[in-house]
């Protein structure tokens, strides 16, 4: 079916539908006869046993006759009030995005294979809150944010290390680096680039010449990259158009999923290939001289605007060890600059304007020192 904008106005006010395009739209009907279904003997496709029908596992809950059969009826089964698993499978995944495990580690497999859940009796007051307060998830998610278990320092003795170290117990905040997509967040966000715009068509930003064409047959809409500007630059990460064959190469860097299938917990790696990515992205870099020209129009010492720009980016504010090597790094720069007189070529990257005002030898030097705080590890990492 087609929608309009004036569908969009006036029935369908919750998309967000940024083009003037008709926008088409599959929608599945259910046929009159439901076909028969057969179990297949020894696998074979054209071997047919007996006819079986749709059903669920009664050692779960039986399907009552009150419910109809097909998705309507399936989706008031996953949603009884007696079904054991729905809601303690959400639960541990909205706790395991918090802590980054689970209560029960095998998020994705709650059946004999997988493990018994570390606080059996907090999951199950979760599952039982969470339903009798009509699902909210928003309720849910302020509920764990709001918590003392959540709320605790993440700084950890080594004789608890050595106790628990995966934190099993909960004795501390989780530490861990966050999700690929919040890693541009964090960017944009502390440099003032970030849109925040909700909703509307996929972008797509700054990538390595060359990643789509030598992976392409030469044909189709999505043989060649063709990158945005503007404002589409600067989305949310979670807008980047993704090509299965060929991902965002920095957000593949990261561990986000190549969405070849379902990933109910991603991977977390260390490698050279991220240091080599935060130092390097032009996404990190434009920001880091974003911020350095906006630093740089306030009046004040330059450890004033180093303390300022630290702030913004790791949430804190510097220790007065870091402020020194930080500012003794900018006098290092600032020299290095006025002898190579190389300033301009290091600030031609990315396309936002750059500022006439500003001193460019000042500028390359400060946004050397902000992207060195983009580049530590406590930047990207929830703690």
């Amino acid at each position: 079916m087609e929608i309009s904008n004036a569908d969009v106005k006036e029935i369908l006010k919750f998309v967000n539908k940024q083009d003037t395009n008709k926008l088409i739209v599959s929608v599945m009907g259910d046929q009159d006869t439901v076909r028969k279904t057969y179990l297949l003997k020894r696998g074979v496709y054209d071997a047919h046993g007996e006819v079986v029908e749709a059903g669920t596992p009664k050692s779960l809950l039986s399907f009552s006759d009150k419910y109809p059969k097909n998705r309507l009826g399936l989706t008031q089964w996953l949603f009884d009030k007696k079904n054991p698993l729905t809601s303690r499978v959400f639960v541990n995944q909205v706790w395991q995005e918090f802590f980054g495990r689970g209560i029960v580690k095998t998020s994705g497999d709650f059946g004999m294979q997988g493990e018994l859940p570390s606080h059996p009796e907090l999951l199950d007051w979760l599952a039982v809150d969470f339903m009798n307060h009509g699902w909210n998830i928003k309720r849910l998610v302020k509920q764990i944010a709001l918590s003392a278990t959540y709320r605790q320092s993440a700084v950890v003795s080594p004789e608890k290390l050595k106790t628990d170290p995966d934190n099993i117990l909960l004795a501390r905040a989780p530490r861990y680096r966050i999700p690929a997509e919040l890693v541009r967040d964090v960017v944009l966000s502390s440099s003032g680039l970030l849109v925040n715009t909700i909703g509307g068509p996929s972008v797509k930003p700054y990538q390595p010449p060359g990643l789509w064409e030598g992976a392409t047959s030469g044909r189709g809409l999505l043989a060649t990259y063709r990158q945005d500007h503007n404002e589409s630059l600067y989305r949310r990460g979670m807008y980047t158009f993704i090509k299965r064959t060929v991902p965002p190469p920095v957000m593949g860097i990261f561990d986000a999923s190549n969405r070849d299938q379902c990933e109910v917990k991603r991977l977390k790696t260390n490698t050279p290939l991220q240091a080599l990515a935060m130092m390097n992205d032009p996404t990190v870099l434009e920001a880091s001289r974003v911020l350095a020209d906006k630093l740089l129009q306030d009046k004040g010492t330059s450890e004033a605007r180093i303390s300022k720009a630290f702030r913004r980016i790791v949430c804190r504010k510097p220790k007065d060890k870091e402020i020194k090597l930080l500012a003794s790094y900018y006098a290092d720069q600032l020299k290095v600059f006025k002898q190579k007189s190389n300033a301009e070529k290091v600030l031609a990257v990315g396309e936002y304007p750059l500022s006439q005002k500003t001193n460019k030898t000042e500028l390359a030097a400060m946004m050397e020192v902000i992207a060195a705080i983009y580049n530590l590890e406590e930047t990207i990492t929830k703690s």
